[in-house]
């Protein structure tokens, strides 16, 4: 008898086991789906119309990448009662876990419906920034670049922001701001914002930025004015991500030995066109933007870098290579090339 009592124990404590086995998975499992998606912090609208059922939201907030999985959000609503989930437009990001945002949506948090959502892609000008801005603002584009490059903001936003100095002010730069807003979607409260509102909102991204990666900045020679104008080179020179920090490399052993840097991008800067092939007479062309004349870095960005430009700036791949090109005709590769010998060989191979 003992022992059959010994075994039914063993079996019922096998149980346990197990049953606590499968229970504690499925606790860290339903934790872990409740967690945010990911930590990019990107802004998104979420809109709950009329007769959504709880499972509608979860699915449409899955569809949108807010939530990690439909049926985590769902019991988790289920579980502690949040059942009044009010319709409304919400501002919600990829970086809130799903408790945040069942939390969010049923205390009402909706937004402002004249809140105006605007995206500007890396590698813009200040000019076509303010040229996307005009188009859904009350304000034209003169205006807006007028504001922006008005001496009394210019004075405010070097004294309120510590990484942008006087460089900004630099005789012959076209834009003083060029390169410092940074790229983004952002959601404003109104088409009426002024136009130093929505650039200071931009300047404190770009400070967020650059203070990420500041282990990076403090240990190189380049100033912040000085990382962003390459940064900003970097971002037009590169068609895809594996190649920016190549082609930065390539940029950091010419600035080493006081190489010109001879790059289109700023070509581009001074004649303010862009052109697929430009020839002889436009590397003549007088501007302090012409690295095919000057040596150094140009006196300032030409664009807006993205993150991904600005952070291949700061770890350029080591290599031996002093040239490049794309093959603009073919399907962009570029080559790399230690030599001008080797570097002409391809130019007449792939630009011909």
């Amino acid at each position: 008898m003992r022992c059959r009592f010994m075994i039914v124990k063993s079996r019922i404590l096998l149980v346990v086991i197990v049953f606590s086995f499968i229970l504690g998975s499925f606790i860290l499992l339903y934790s872990f789906l409740l967690t945010p998606v990911n930590r990019n912090n990107e802004q998104a609208l979420f809109e709950i119309t009329s007769g959504k059922s709880i499972g509608d939201i979860a699915i449409d907030l899955k569809a949108q990448g807010l939530i990690k999985s439909v049926n985590a959000f769902k019991l988790h609503v289920k579980l502690h009662d949040i059942y009044n989930l009010k319709m409304g437009t919400y501002e919600l990001t990829d970086s809130m876990s799903a408790k945040e945002i069942a939390n969010k949506i049923q205390l009402g948090d909706v937004i402002y419906p004249n809140k105006v959502k605007i995206t500007f892609p890396e590698g813009l000008t200040l000019l076509e920034m303010a040229n996307i801005l005009s188009e859904q603002m009350d304000y034209s584009t003169e205006y807006i670049i007028n504001a922006w490059n008005h001496p009394k903001f210019l004075e405010e936003v070097i004294s309120n922001f510590s990484y942008i100095t006087e460089d900004i002010k630099n005789t012959g730069i076209s834009y003083p701001l060029n390169g410092y807003l940074f790229p983004e979607t952002y959601i404003f409260p109104n088409k009426n914002i002024p136009p130093e509102d929505v650039a200071w909102i931009m300047l404190s991204k770009m400070e967020s930025v650059l203070s990420e990666y500041s282990y990076l900045i403090d240990n190189q020679d380049l100033s912040i004015h000085e990382l962003l104008t390459l940064a900003s080179i970097i971002e037009y020179e590169a068609m895809i991500d594996e190649d920016r920090p190549l082609i930065s490399g390539v940029f950091h052993n010419r600035l080493n030995i006081n190489m010109k840097l001879d790059s289109c991008a700023t070509l581009q800067m001074a004649l303010g066109v862009h052109k697929e092939i430009y020839n002889n007479l436009d590397t003549q062309i007088d501007s302090p933007y012409n690295t095919y004349l000057t040596s150094g870095l140009p006196i300032g960005p030409g664009n807006s870098p993205g993150m991904k430009s600005i952070v291949a700036a700061l770890k350029p791949t080591k290599h031996s290579y002093y040239y490049f090109l794309s093959d603009i005709y073919g399907d962009n590769t570029v080559y790399y090339s230690e030599t001008i010998d080797q570097h002409n060989l391809y130019k007449n191979k792939y630009l011909k």
